[in-house]
């Protein structure tokens, strides 16, 4: 166990520096934040993990990462710059403060020109480093029925810049806080690793995943990934379920395998589904099977990807999915992952549609020919559209355009546009 895993979530400080590998850091080089609110192995500390690895290897820079909270991810943070964490409540403290200002005031020759600050989760860090004069971008990954109006409305004031991930999440957050369309983007973010589905053929991963869980060879696997939580639709999954067991007559099992875990004590979403499954005929094709270090073989093992969120703006699974050829099935208005499934990459049912979630999936498991057009699809419109090099890209071009300073090492191939999506 290294030292970020030791320490995350103690009250210690963690500074470390980055590695051997890195250019020795010059005085007059230009200094950037990259703020997080932990580093945990979840969608948005991966997503500013993958920014700043590309800020680092793009961009004459000094890099320092700012996390609130530690967590497991820490030390890949420390590859690319130094790592700072704070490990406190997460509020707006007199200790907060004291520790902000001197994080920008360190080094008084060469204070930070920008942060980049992820998700409403680090609006504490964002507004006490706007305070220092620190310019800030901040990537508003959540529907806004996660939060107040204050909390946004705290956002919009102190960053320069808003980047929202899709078109449901920048329309949904314009409802209830108008933004003027001059002060905010949308860029999705890309597939994290672009390598993801090529470290395992497609039959390894099928053998392996049966083998596993001793399901029949000739299952049908719909995967599921998340935190066990309602809002990740725990409920929804399993309900679903049940309605693929009760309906199938076919000889070819249906299996539902959810990677991820979270709370499983009594009176968690978890225990009221488990008791739900116990009383069905389901309970055998349903397997909660905890997190995984590496999830890529039950991606490419599967048959199917069941995305059953309440509130999801645009996760990073909808990505992997589509890059592992799955078929998927999400709600409509739920977030943003109908709208990585247009152009027929995808299906995109009414929200919580039982019936229509479960025909679709019997479909798929008896008549699996079907399939072919949306994998190939799915596959070709992760590849050519959500490239992360190219977020990254216009995260880059954002940034020279917020502080006014060219920080690219070369320049860019060709100009990349910034769109504006004003609000429907």
């Amino acid at each position: 166990m290294g030292v970020f895993e030791q320490l995350a979530g103690t009250s210690l400080k963690i500074f470390s520096g980055p590695n051997k590998s890195r250019k020795p850091d010059l005085p007059e080089r230009k200094k950037i934040l990259f703020v997080s609110h932990e580093a945990t192995r979840t969608g948005a500390p991966k997503i500013i993990l993958n920014i700043l690895r590309h800020f680092s290897e793009n961009c004459d820079i000094h890099c320092e990462t700012v996390l609130h909270n530690g967590g497991h991810l820490a030390a890949e943070f420390e590859n690319y710059s130094k790592v700072i964490c704070l490990n406190l409540a997460r509020k707006q403290t007199e200790e907060l403060q004291r520790k902000i200002r001197k994080i920008v005031q360190k080094e008084k020759h060469n204070p930070p020109i920008l942060a980049i600050c992820n998700s409403m989760e680090s609006r504490f860090i964002g507004q006490e480093l706007a305070a220092c004069g620190i310019p800030v971008i901040s990537l508003v990954h959540e529907l806004p029925s996660s939060y107040d109006a204050e909390d946004y409305e705290s956002v919009f004031k102190h960053s320069e810049k808003i980047v929202f991930p899709a078109r449901a999440v920048q329309n949904a957050t314009h409802e209830k806080n108008p933004l003027p369309a001059s002060k905010y983007t949308v860029l999705p973010q890309g597939l994290l690793d672009p390598e993801f589905g090529k470290g395992i053929t497609r039959e390894e991963a099928h053998s392996q995943i049966r083998q596993e869980l001793s399901l029949p060879e000739n299952s049908f696997v719909v995967l599921g990934c998340g935190t066990l939580d309602l809002r990740k639709g725990i409920d929804h999954y399993s309900n679903i379920a049940k309605q693929v067991v009760s309906q199938n007559k076919s000889n070819t099992p249906v299996h539902f395998v959810w990677v991820g875990d979270g709370p499983r004590w009594t009176h968690s979403p978890y225990h009221y589904v488990q008791l739900d499954l116990e009383k069905s005929n389901a309970k055998p094709f349903v397997h909660f099977i905890g997190g995984r270090n590496n999830v890529e073989p039950y991606f490419v093992g599967a048959d199917a990807f069941l995305m059953s969120s309440r509130v999801d703006p645009f996760p990073c699974v909808i990505h992997e999915a589509m890059a592992t050829s799955l078929p998927v099935i999400t709600f409509a208005e739920s977030g943003g992952a109908a709208e990585a499934l247009s152009g027929g990459a995808g299906f995109v049912v009414p929200y919580a549609d039982y019936d229509q979630s479960a025909n679709i999936i019997c479909m798929l498991a008896t008549q699996p020919e079907i399939a072919a057009g949306i994998r190939s699809r799915s596959l070709e419109r992760v590849h050519s559209r959500y490239r992360f090099a190219d977020y990254g890209d216009q995260l880059i071009q954002l940034t020279e355009t917020v502080t006014g300073q060219s920080i690219r090492l070369t320049p860019a191939p060709q100009t990349i546009e910034m769109p504006i999506r004003r609000a429907a």
